[in-house]
């Protein structure tokens, strides 16, 4: 036998792994309603035409060999002029287009920080992040949020934990996986502290424009005004409903303080060539364009949150923080009866043929019992779901 490297031990991304029990399950005969993966196309949902167009006259007409390592230009361009129109001056070369979000985290911290180096992570959180780290030989240092104070993090808590080898602060705003917003005075408060002990602030703002409130100011703009280099993660995935096309992007605020970060950045990114340059098309139109069609989105993405949380409130013995954006409900179990929460999943599976993810592959305890439910699907589908974890509950109440 060939044996891996020992670094894929522990490169757990818990959204994915779970889907091996799933389609264990499916070798079995029976039908699964996976509820696990933030995928908009899954559930009948599409892109915007203009979007479409964009990308298949590319195909036909425009250059699509390899673009530099940065990225196209007019894309970066597209890019630099919309975080300039919300307040953070950016030059093109101040943004690297990538494969989707995920890819711009795995360069980003890859030429950031060494072996035994610690970040700061929210947990619960996406796990991509821990498990980046884990790769690379780092350290995440968990900083909790609080589910009793509407999943919001302890300024004191993150400083508290800020230590010798501390590199960078990781801010997922709006979250996944639990769909709140941090406010801007809160944002503001970190970056203070990640400006007094020196450390880069990393913001993923993903789902920043699936708010159904108002949305918070982008990171980016609070950290011109206080003066301390940031990242900020972004996406046309979820935004304009393409997750396949791995659009993404990051962009940088007070570059000047970040030469040498970027330099090591365009280094591993000339190592991959390019990110996919006929999606890369898609990004002028999809800043500068119409999206009228998000309105749509959002009012839909309301109206099946309203649903899952009003079917959810008749289900004794679960109970969830109202999601404030994204398409996630970090639902918790009240009692888990001395199980785990992935118990708890695997168990809900075998007998409802319904895949969620357990609250632990995000960062919580096991034995807190949360799991994440996507509420993506149409209200048809959303009844049959809570009927399913209504019937069940009522059973495992009594196991």
């Amino acid at each position: 036998m060939i044996a891996p490297s020992s670094r894929t031990d522990n490169f757990h991304y818990a959204i994915r792994n779970i889907v091996r029990a799933a389609e264990e399950h499916e070798r079995a005969g029976r039908q699964v309603i996976y509820l696990n993966i933030g995928d908009p196309q899954i559930y009948g949902f599409r892109p915007p035409e203009h979007l479409i167009e964009a990308v298949a006259r590319a195909l036909h007409d425009r250059f699509t060999g390899y673009a530099s390592s940065k990225g196209l230009l007019e894309a970066r361009e597209a890019v630099a002029a919309y975080a300039t129109g919300l307040g953070a001056r950016t030059e093109p070369d101040h943004v690297f287009i990538t494969s989707g979000a995920s890819e711009a985290a795995d360069l980003l911290l890859t030429a950031l920080v060494n072996p035994g180096e610690e970040v700061l992570i929210p947990a619960p959180g996406y796990p991509l992040y821990p498990a980046i780290l884990n790769k690379l030989g780092a350290r995440p240092i968990k900083y909790r949020l609080y589910e009793e104070n509407g999943w919001q993090p302890s300024s004191d808590e993150i400083e508290s934990l800020i230590g010798e080898r501390t590199r960078a602060i990781v801010l997922i705003n709006p979250s996944n996986p639990t769909g709140a917003i941090i406010p801007d005075a809160v944002v503001a408060r970190l970056l203070e502290i990640a400006a007094r002990h020196r450390l880069l602030v990393i913001a993923d703002e993903v789902y920043r424009e699936l708010c159904f409130a108002d949305r918070p100011t982008p990171a980016s703009v609070l950290a011109e005004e206080i003066g301390i280099p940031l990242v900020t993660l972004e996406s046309l995935s979820k935004t304009h409903l393409v997750p396949g096309w791995r659009v993404g992007w990051m962009r940088f605020t007070h570059a000047g303080r970040l030469q040498d970060l970027t330099n090591a950045i365009l280094r591993l990114a000339g190592g991959r060539l390019c990110a996919p340059t006929p999606t890369q098309y898609a990004i002028r139109p999809a800043l500068e364009g119409d999206r009228s069609f998000q309105l749509d989105f959002r009012r839909e993405l309301r109206r099946r949150r309203d649903l899952a949380l009003s079917r959810l409130s008749e289900i004794r013995g679960l109970s969830c923080v109202p999601p404030q954006a994204a398409f996630y409900m970090m639902i918790k179990v009240k009692e888990l009866g001395g199980r785990t929460d992935e118990r708890f999943v695997l168990d809900l599976l075998r007998s409802t043929d319904m895949l969620v993810v357990h609250g632990s592959g995000f960062g919580a305890d096991p034995r807190e019992g949360y799991f994440r439910l996507v509420y993506l699907p149409d209200e048809r589908t959303l009844d049959l779901v809570f009927d399913r974890l209504k019937s069940f509950m009522m059973n495992w109440r009594a196991s």
